[in-house]
């Protein structure tokens, strides 16, 4: 009986031990892994983000055609973990979102094909890592040359066409500001972002981060002893 137990336990702490290496682990055969995963993973709670598939939103669109929002990401990207975390956690925005666009996330480091509207993007090996053209095209648009980073906000019109890219990490209030201004297709005034976010009032407090408390320099001079005679 002793013996089973300590089999049992050892098969247990492999396991543990495999999923933890997937999911930390930068190469482009475990994100493919991970990505197909959190793609597949959906829920229809309150206040989270129903992510969908790529073949499920050509599915939806065709049934009720609504704006996309893509979340361009990698493995190794920390901002976007911590967009995953402060604002795609965030009841307000998840629930704008699911109500509004099909959202979809994409590890911009797919190394498999990927067929989407028709046509097929492939990976391209860089000189560190590589990129999926999918999240090129998304990101640059018919642009040749630019550059391209994560994490990376893309949105799609109806009809599956691209409206613009938004780089870089977005706290729950930006993101509002952000999810509204192309909901509401201020882009097709001539308005950019900048002019509407002066104008639109959030609901989501700006988490602006806490200020450093300035330290007192210290002078450079050091203090002899007195002496006594």
């Amino acid at each position: 009986m002793k013996n089973l137990f300590i089999f049992s336990m050892s098969i247990f702490l492999m396991l543990a031990t495999a999923c933890t290496e997937t999911s930390e682990s930068g190469g482009s055969d475990n994100n493919n892994a991970s990505e197909k995963k959190t793609m597949a993973t959906k829920t229809s709670a309150k206040g989270a983000i129903q992510w969908v598939t790529l073949s499920e939103l050509e599915q939806k669109i065709k049934k009720e055609p609504r704006k996309v929002m893509f979340d361009l990401y990698t493995g190794w990207c920390g901002w976007c973990k911590r967009m995953d975390r402060d604002t795609f956690q965030n009841p307000e925005v998840a629930d704008y979102i699911n109500e509004n666009f099909y959202a979809v996330k994409f590890d911009a480091e797919t190394s498999s094909t990927v067929n989407f509207n028709g046509n097929a993007y492939e990976f391209v090996p860089g000189r560190r890592r590589g990129t999926n053209m999918l999240a090129t095209r998304l990101i640059l648009g018919d642009k040749t040359t630019g550059r391209v980073g994560y994490p990376t906000i893309a949105f799609l019109d109806e009809n599956l066409n691209r409206i613009d890219a938004f780089p870089g990490y977005k706290n729950a209030h930006n993101f509002d500001e952000l999810a509204h201004f192309v909901k509401e297709e201020h882009y097709k005034k001539g308005t950019t972002l900048a002019q509407f976010q002066q104008s639109f009032n959030s609901d989501i407090p700006d988490a602006k981060p806490a200020p450093r408390k300035a330290r007192t320099p210290q002078p450079n001079i050091k203090v002899q002893p007195k002496t006594t005679n």
